[in-house]
């Protein structure tokens, strides 16, 4: 076996090894030829050479997986300027010189403008490059956008495209405004009698169709007309980013009358808030006794394999190359919502903790929350729950404060927190998780302890694992 071929197969089953492998290759079996292996990647968000590097190493991936095309799902250029548009498109020739891979055969590329290739030469970031607002002018993408689109990638521009790639039609409909894609709607229903049938189509756009993947929580998603356009199509499948959020929550793929997935980020990763280590969202000032977790090591992408009888998606990070999660396999012909957030909600298996998993308490005397307050802390420290030690990983973790008074428990405060290796593989998730709380936001009068709950994606806890009590009861 050359050396080609050996890292594309150790490339499917480095995507399995996540799933029982025994099971997910008999499935694998089970499901017809590969007709289609397209790589996909969305917010790669390129600066400059230095940070073009992951991007790189993620194409020169899909070039081992001989993938048929790549896509991206906007945000290409950080700063929206050519000189980062060329690092991009020279980066994607040298890896596929002339569209090829090495063995000749042409692979497709599936891009669209985001919001930042279009207009973040007006947000002045570019400043803390040495860039002044007049060169960024100068060099903005956004009102040189068609005529960049053929110098750099050699074919007109249109607002939406459609390509067909072995046969699968491809419609890519480039970043218009904050508020709506106005052209893919009208497309669509022009293609509609090509599009319809059982056989998948793929459309792709940078921000979220409203209240699909991650539902209402997710950031900057459209006005709604893409959703309401492909809901006459259970044969389509829509790709977008924008909001950064992780694959490895399964809020990130959504099916009801179409199918929804969220492409993340290849920068950095923004997870859901209300965790004591997340985003805090809109930059409120909340009680937050931990700084805010690094997600800038993050970098994730998907490969899909198109099968004559199912699809899958393999969720990788591409800092240290594994998996994040379980190969999604969608069957086909889709029919109704067989992968919906609530039918995959029912399956859910809780994460547990292993036997002899312990919480441990620390008191700090000078603590100092997110916000630079000085004070006492306590901080609650547990093992992080993984697969391969109890058979589901947890993504996130509940800590309760409960306090006794006479023969009572009570609830008296609720945390969730992420673990240091969140949304990378389970290799470099192996450290202790911790939760900090202020002294002041803990019982004075009474004992309590700390219930510790391990969390799946769709919100079922574990059984809880308990630290000793502390404190004092007063009668």
């Amino acid at each position: 076996m050359d050396r080609r071929r050996f890292l594309k197969a150790a490339g499917l089953i480095t995507g399995a090894m996540y799933v029982d492998l025994p099971t997910f290759a008999q499935k694998v079996s089970e499901m017809g030829a590969p007709r289609l292996c397209i790589g996909i990647l969305s917010d790669i968000h390129v600066r400059n050479e230095e940070t073009c590097k992951t991007f790189r190493h993620a194409l020169e991936y899909f070039r081992e997986r001989e993938v048929d095309g790549v896509l991206i799902a906007g945000d290409m250029a950080d700063d929206g300027l050519e000189r980062q548009m060329k690092v991009i498109a020279d980066t994607w020739f040298s890896v596929f010189p002339k569209d090829k891979l090495p063995n000749g055969k042409h692979v497709e590329r599936l891009f669209v403008y985001g919001n930042h290739d279009m207009e973040a030469h007006t947000y002045h970031d570019y400043r803390n490059m040495g860039i002044s607002d007049e060169e960024a002018l100068k060099d903005a993408i956004g009102p040189r956008h068609k005529q960049l689109w053929k110098k750099y990638y050699k074919e007109t521009y249109q607002p939406v495209y459609m390509k067909t790639v072995k046969g699968y039609h491809f419609i890519g409909a480039h970043w218009e405004d904050w508020s709506k894609t106005k052209d893919a709607p009208a497309f669509i229903e022009q293609h509609k009698t090509e599009l319809s049938g059982p056989k998948p189509f793929f459309y792709f756009q940078h921000a979220h169709p409203r209240n699909t993947t991650y539902g209402e929580w997710a950031w900057g998603q459209d006005n709604g007309d893409v959703t309401k356009a492909l809901s006459q199509f259970p044969n389509a499948i829509a790709f977008s980013g924008h909001s950064h959020l992780p694959l490895d929550n399964e809020y990130s793929l959504w099916q009801e009358e179409f199918t929804s997935l969220n492409t993340s980020s290849l920068s950095y990763l923004c997870p859901l808030g209300g965790r004591e280590n997340s985003y805090v969202d809109g930059g409120a000032d909340v009680p937050s006794q931990m700084k805010r977790a690094n997600h800038r090591d993050k970098k994730q992408g998907m490969v899909m394999t198109v099968y004559d009888n199912s699809i899958t998606f393999e969720r990788r990070e591409f800092v240290y190359d594994e998996p994040v999660g379980d190969n999604w396999i969608i069957p086909l012909p889709m029919k109704g919502a067989q992968m919906s957030f609530e039918n995959r909600r029912k399956k859910a298996v809780a994460p547990e903790f292993a036997k002899g998993d312990k919480v441990s308490i620390r008191e700090i005397a000078e603590g100092e929350d997110r916000y630079g307050v000085k004070q006492p802390q306590v901080e609650v420290k547990f093992p992080s729950v993984l697969k391969k030690r109890t058979g589901v990983r947890a993504v996130d973790y509940e800590i309760q404060v409960e306090q006794q008074y006479v023969d009572t428990l009570t609830v008296v405060g609720t945390k969730r927190v992420y673990s240091p290796g969140a949304h990378l593989g389970e290799n470099h998730d192996e450290q202790d998780v911790v939760c900090l709380f202020g002294k002041s936001e803990l019982p004075s009068t009474h004992k309590y302890r700390f219930a510790v709950r391990p969390c799946e994606s769709f919100g079922k806890k574990g059984q809880p694992i308990y630290s000793e009590w502390m404190g004092t009861s007063v009668k």
